[in-house]
């Protein structure tokens, strides 16, 4: 992890991200990049005879300078309160979601870490968040926090799995991260009404899985719930994990309406850190 990338806002949830973001810089030796996106209010207005409104674009353009000292002195101010790690950052106007998009593909950033509200309810359906689009098409894995978090505190991982399908080097980005932190790797399928196997047949695909991906300082764990993405919160609390971690499969349009993402939901309620990856990007 020499590249961390961290998106903000400056609201509480960025800083907690910008903040586990330091601790794991400065025992990686990575350097951190801070990025701001100023969402533009108009790319030009037209009047009633059709013409473009130009006082309203230079307004608009008043509007965005304004933003941009305005993000460039807190920005500077959280570099200058940061010790012993490298921290830079970008100041861009576009969409979050491609600006951070792009910003991964430009700096080849080994790791995002998000600041998450989360959602729920009919707000969750229709709003939706820009973490949830990241989370489900990002090239490098995504740690989303919501919470305050200590780096030698993340000790248990909860790494969900609901089926055993090959995901060849996805794994080992997910090793490493165990590795680095030094944690156990919790695994645990939740057998639920829709997704039912029995114990002998989940612990066989368990025992060819370790040992096709030769994981180490693990346990096995089956866990009954009605949900894959509750019985994944639940398992984290009741056995009080640290994080969880899962693998999504980056769908969109309308595969990803009829299947729902279980990574989003887990992102949106758990409370936990969670650690995702696409295996759209596997081969990367």
């Amino acid at each position: 992890m020499k590249k961390i990338l961290v998106p903000t806002d400056f609201s509480n949830e960025a800083n907690y991200a910008f903040d586990l973001a330091c601790q794991i810089a400065q025992k990686a030796g990575s350097e951190v990049q801070l990025l701001h996106v100023i969402v533009y209010p108009s790319s030009g207005a037209f009047n009633t005879t059709g013409e473009v409104d130009m006082m309203e674009s230079i307004q608009n353009d008043i509007y965005v300078k304004k933003l941009m000292d305005i993000a460039k002195d807190n920005l500077d101010n959280m570099v200058s309160a940061t010790k012993d790690v490298e921290v830079g950052y970008t100041i861009q106007v576009g969409h979050p979601y491609q600006s951070i998009s792009n910003e991964i593909a430009n700096n080849n950033s080994d790791l995002l870490i998000m600041g998450t509200k989360g959602s729920d309810g009919m707000h969750e359906v229709f709003v939706g968040s820009n973490t949830e689009k990241v989370v489900r098409r990002a090239a490098c894995p995504v740690l989303s926090v919501k919470q305050k978090s200590k780096l030698g505190d993340l000790k248990k991982i909860a790494f969900a799995v609901n089926s055993f399908q090959d995901i060849g080097p996805a794994i080992t980005k997910l090793k490493s991260f165990q590795q680095f932190l030094d944690a156990s790797l919790n695994i645990v399928w939740v057998n639920t009404p829709n997704n039912f196997n029995s114990d002998r047949v989940i612990r066989k695909g368990m025992k060819d899985f370790v040992q096709r991906y030769q994981i180490e300082n693990y346990s096995f764990n089956i866990f009954n719930d009605v949900l894959e993405e509750d019985g994944i919160i639940h398992f984290a609390e009741e056995f009080e994990m640290d994080a969880i971690a899962l693998f999504t499969h980056g769908r969109t349009g309308l595969s990803h309406l009829l299947s729902g993402s279980i990574s989003e939901d887990v992102v949106n309620h758990a409370s936990r850190p969670v650690w995702t990856f696409s295996l759209k990007h596997q081969s990367n």
